[in-house]
């Protein structure tokens, strides 16, 4: 591509952007689309109002940003404490993350505020209250580890969830805002390290050594199973990925506690022994089981997949200064690229959909990120391939300027929401067109950076 062809694209992805944040700028036009959406969905990072904010909220703090985004994003950020207020009120459906109302309201505003001193006492009250979820949650995870340090093998007793350690609902998503509220909330961040750090010991059951994070859990269906028909997780989103990410960005970040290292010694080098390779080059699946093993690569993603692993990999790499992991991660990425074959159909990979968890703009925000910290002349020439497909998918007639997700989806799922919707894909491709890192730094929701 020459430069005035990549210009151009750049002039495209900043126009389509502006036509999704004109379409999300007012919570009374653009909210939930379906009536009957529970408040806690309607208040989530995933589909709600806290994630649309951060599309306003980024477009007004870049440089040169328009005031009237920084308006937007308020407004988007009331909608979301009346919701989660609301929320409050009703049963959760589980155990809240960063992904949950109170989190994500917490997230949001964090990166609407014009400055250290605006909405200083909501942010003060949210801080103590993620601050309190994130340390009961990692007490909750220090007794399971001192009282089951060899959890029962013919029950669930003992294991892990999902709930206690992934990005999404977990402690890894939680740990991920903690790390940028200060001194205030290092206490409890210092909690959530160290039950991260437990995790990543194998547990023995009988003769048997399995990952600290293998769930007993279904592989398809996320249902209670015995722990032998279980899996380990390796996306992103609900895998150990995640853990490894958030424990690297703090090493780099100066947050430390005992264990640490080894820890993402440990969890680095555990992935580097499980992976696959075809003829494109390096892979990992989904999960892994004591069944039979996932034969070929699945479609390259954040949430599953290779991408999110790489990505991790390299932050592990970065951190602890290993050039063998940061040069694993972003071989594993060319090969996920090259599978993908950007330069045939409108496809990537069996990825034809728009959003940030398992659609082209989490693959393009991961790509823009591993190319800039790496330097590599090959993924840099992806990224303006990714956003030319992402483009592709941009639908004028479309109510938020994305088409709907091919296949069925959740009524749930907002279409112009963050993690699957097209406030996500404005974000990517905004970060695009910028070519420079995002202002709000955003893309700390997907443990990206």
């Amino acid at each position: 591509m020459s430069a005035r062809e990549h210009e151009a694209l750049r002039a495209r992805a900043a126009a389509a952007v502006t036509v999704v944040a004109r379409r999300l700028a007012d919570p009374a036009a653009a909210d939930h689309p379906t009536p009957e959406v529970s408040p806690f969905r309607a208040a989530s990072l995933s589909d709600g109002a806290p994630g649309i904010a951060l599309l306003h909220a980024e477009l007004g703090a870049a440089p040169g940003g328009d005031p009237a985004h920084r308006d937007a994003a308020l407004r988007w950020v009331r909608r979301a404490a009346a919701l989660t207020a609301l929320a409050g009120k009703t049963p959760a459906p589980g155990p809240q993350g960063l992904y949950g109302p109170l989190a994500a309201l917490s997230f949001a505003l964090h990166r609407t505020a014009d400055g250290p001193a605006a909405h200083s006492a909501a942010r003060s009250h949210l801080r103590e209250q993620v601050a309190e979820l994130a340390s009961t949650r990692a007490a909750r995870e220090e007794r399971r580890l001192t009282e089951h340090p060899d959890p029962s093998p013919g029950s669930g007793s003992g294991f892990t969830t999902f709930t206690a350690y992934d990005v999404i609902s977990g402690q890894s998503g939680l740990g991920a805002h903690l790390l940028e509220l200060g001194r205030p909330a290092e206490a409890a961040l210092v909690r959530v390290l160290r039950a991260l750090v437990g995790l990543s010991r194998p547990v023995r059951t009988h003769d048997r050594g399995l990952p600290g994070w293998w769930v007993a859990l279904d592989g398809a269906s996320y249902q209670p199973v015995a722990p032998a028909r279980g899996h380990a997780n390796l996306g992103m989103a609900h895998g150990m990925p995640g853990p490894l990410a958030l424990l690297a960005i703090a090493w780099r970040e100066g947050v430390r506690v005992p264990g640490q290292r080894a820890a993402v010694t440990d969890l680095a080098q555990w992935l580097l022994a499980r992976r696959c390779a075809d003829a494109a080059g390096p892979w990992w699946p989904g999960q892994l089981s004591l069944g039979p093993a996932q034969p070929e690569p699945g479609r390259p993603s954040w949430c599953y997949g290779t991408p999110g692993i790489a990505r991790a990999l390299q932050l592990a790499g970065l951190a602890l200064e290993v050039p063998q992991w940061h040069e694993a991660g972003v071989e594993a990425l060319r090969a996920a690229l090259a599978r993908a074959d950007l330069d045939g159909p409108a496809r990537a990979g069996g990825t034809a959909e728009a959003g940030l968890c398992h659609g082209l703009a989490g693959l393009l925000q991961i790509t823009w990120r591993t190319a800039r910290d790496s330097g590599d002349p090959e993924l840099a020439e992806r990224v303006p391939q990714l956003a030319a497909r992402l483009l592709e998918l941009l639908h004028e007639e479309a109510p938020f300027g994305f088409a709907a997700t091919p296949g069925e989806r959740p009524p749930e799922e907002h279409p112009g929401g963050f993690l699957t919707g097209a406030a996500g894909a404005a974000l990517a491709l905004h970060t695009f067109a910028r070519d420079a890192e995002p202002a709000t730094r955003w893309d700390r929701a997907l443990l990206l950076a």
